[in-house]
């Protein structure tokens, strides 16, 4: 007989999603790499090289990314009692450093050759047709993970998605500038491309990176998110005086929220809690892998209204400027 809670199943089932997802990216990483540097090395083309270099890469960082999401799946114990949702944020941490590694490296080999003298290879038009068809190939991973980082609220899935969709514009670039240098006779168009990767590798870095920062940071949730969540404890106003005191951060697919529920003092405490609890159930059917905590306060007789003596401030508050800010309601 399966006892497993409609909670833990789910989250088991979005793991199983995340899981899934890595691996279909690590099976095009490696198919695309193989293709692109056997065709740089067989035609002398750095361009091919480079974005094959950058394809291995990203191999090499979803199988990291792999690891860091059955890591975060665990669930908190003694040492870890947050969870370990910031494994995620550290497996995207790794790829958007690999990334940067690469853009480095990739820039100094196309600036060498640029003043090396050297003649660049001509460029066969079949080249151009092979990128081409392998930005539609990127377009349709990259839409699949898109999809799965959407349902599964994973930040590393969403690195990976990320990614991908600009190799849709590299190679899809790759393919137009080959055929225009191919088209004009111009071999140095593969240097030039060479530097736009670089370029391209630098920019995806530095969004991944940022990505990352906010949960390393505990930076709150974006406005979307928290206009959101004011809105699903609305649907309880008329059940406590005020809610104040939010905190929201996130860690991997984990978004941690806290809130100060006031009630009037005649409140019972099973009531009150069962409120609490009826918050966090809701709070967890928009994100399953939110963890809410609610504490409860009585309100004081004289502030048994979150408006005051003015009544023109709402009973849920999303904006205050620190979790202190009205602890004189109780």
């Amino acid at each position: 007989m399966n006892t497993a809670s409609p909670d833990v199943s789910r989250q088991q089932f979005c793991v199983r999603r995340r899981v899934r997802a890595v691996k279909v990216a690590i099976a095009a990483s490696l198919l695309v790499c193989v293709l692109e540097i056997g065709l740089g090395l067989l035609l002398n083309l750095e361009c091919l090289i480079a974005e094959g270099v950058h394809t291995l890469l990203d191999a090499l960082a979803s199988m990291i990314v792999l690891v860091a999401v059955f890591r975060a799946a665990r669930p908190a114990d003694r040492d870890h009692q947050f969870g370990h949702g910031k494994y995620e944020a550290l497996g995207a941490t790794v790829e958007g450093s690999f990334i940067l590694v690469a853009a480095v490296g990739i820039a100094y080999q196309a600036v060498g050759s640029m003043f090396s003298g050297e003649t660049p290879a001509e460029i066969p038009l079949f080249v151009c047709f092979v990128m081409g068809a392998t930005a539609v190939f990127y377009m349709g991973v990259s839409m699949y993970l898109m999809r799965e980082a959407a349902k599964t609220q994973s930040p590393a899935i969403l690195a990976e998605a990320l990614h991908l969709r600009t190799h849709i514009y590299i190679t899809g670039g790759l393919a137009a500038g080959l055929l225009v240098g191919m088209l004009g006779n111009w071999p140095i168009m593969d240097t030039i491309l060479t530097l736009a990767v670089a370029v391209c590798l630098l920019v995806i870095s530095v969004q991944i990176l940022r990505q990352v920062l906010r949960q390393f940071t505990d930076a709150a949730l974006p406005a979307a998110e928290i206009e959101t969540l004011g809105k699903i404890i609305d649907r309880y106003n008329d059940r406590f005086i005020e809610v104040h005191g939010l905190r929201t951060r996130q860690s991997g697919v984990e978004r941690h929220v806290e809130l100060h529920l006031v009630v009037t003092p005649e409140t019972p405490v099973a009531d009150a809690h069962g409120l609490s609890h009826e918050i966090e159930s809701a709070i967890g059917d928009e994100w399953p892998s939110a963890r809410t905590t609610v504490h409860i306060e009585p309100a004081k007789a004289d502030r048994m209204h979150p408006a005051g003596e003015n009544g023109d401030q709402h009973k849920v508050r999303t904006d205050d400027a620190s979790p202190e800010e009205r602890e004189f309601m109780h």
